[in-house]
């Protein structure tokens, strides 16, 4: 009798315990936090403002800007957000070459009140090509229509609960503070064939690095589509200082805008 006794109290101390960890967890891992989701970008902080990047392309041993990315983020009466991002690249060198780097891409996107994706719109401009994607969700079916030059495709892509889509040049539009550890994927459209590809994303380590003039304490987020690596670094608020692009020998450094302190990033 004792030893049933000694087993069941065991047993209940184990479920206390575990009971104690879990709550633990689900107050200090909030939904919100988990990158990766509409939910976890579209903050309070981060309903109406926007944030820009230069883009800087790789020359010898130097980096030369060769345009810039800027996200608005803004949020309607009705509970639905759209986030617009618009990225102006400009020719680098004479000739084709040159002509065909040249290129802006927009990338429009509509929440529901819920932060599920809703529809978006992704446009590229250049002088030698235009394209088009839309897309829209329906059954938790992300279902897109691409017109590059003549040719007509169509695309299902299965979406998580609140999962995000992005324009290929960078997945990363906002985060949630991040920990050391944490894995997510996230859908973006190849802004130069307009199909859409996971891309998964891993918080490697902490890092410091130097960012207007000061020293920032970062998380790296390596960023994966197939063959291809990148890196980000991230501040503590969650937004991307630095980001070298999935595509080419692009790096993105944040830029301060107007509403934006000079003491802190946001």
């Amino acid at each position: 009798m004792r030893h049933r006794l000694m087993v069941v109290a065991v047993v209940g101390l184990w479920l206390v315990m575990m009971a104690t960890l879990v709550r633990r967890w689900l107050l200090e891992v909030k939904p919100q936090s988990v990158p990766g989701t509409y939910r976890s970008v579209l903050t309070k902080e981060r309903r109406n403002y926007q944030t820009r990047m230069g883009v800087w392309l790789q020359r010898g041993e130097g980096l030369e800007r060769v345009g810039y990315t800027e996200t608005v983020f803004f949020y309607s009466d009705d509970g639905r957000s759209t986030v617009t991002n618009v990225t102006r690249v400009e020719g680098s060198g004479g000739g084709v070459l040159g002509r065909l780097s040249a290129f802006e891409l927009t990338t429009t996107v509509v929440v529901d009140g819920w932060q599920r994706l809703e529809r978006l719109i992704v446009q590229l401009s250049s002088k030698l090509l235009r394209a088009r994607c839309s897309g829209r969700v329906v059954d938790g079916v992300l279902r897109l229509h691409t017109l590059v030059g003549n040719e007509e495709s169509d695309y299902e892509v299965a979406l998580p609960p609140g999962g995000m889509v992005s324009n290929g040049l960078s997945p990363l539009l906002a985060l949630p503070p991040l920990r050391v550890g944490a894995r997510w994927t996230v859908t973006v459209v190849d802004p130069f064939t307009f199909q859409p590809y996971p891309v998964e994303l891993e918080v490697l380590r902490r890092e410091p690095i130097e960012w207007e003039g000061a020293t920032w304490d970062t998380h790296v987020v390596a960023i994966r589509m197939g063959l291809l690596e990148a890196q980000a670094w991230v501040s503590r608020d969650g937004e991307v200082l630095k980001e070298q692009s999935l595509f080419g020998r692009l790096t993105l450094i944040k830029e301060r805008t107007i509403e934006e302190p000079a003491d802190v990033p946001r």
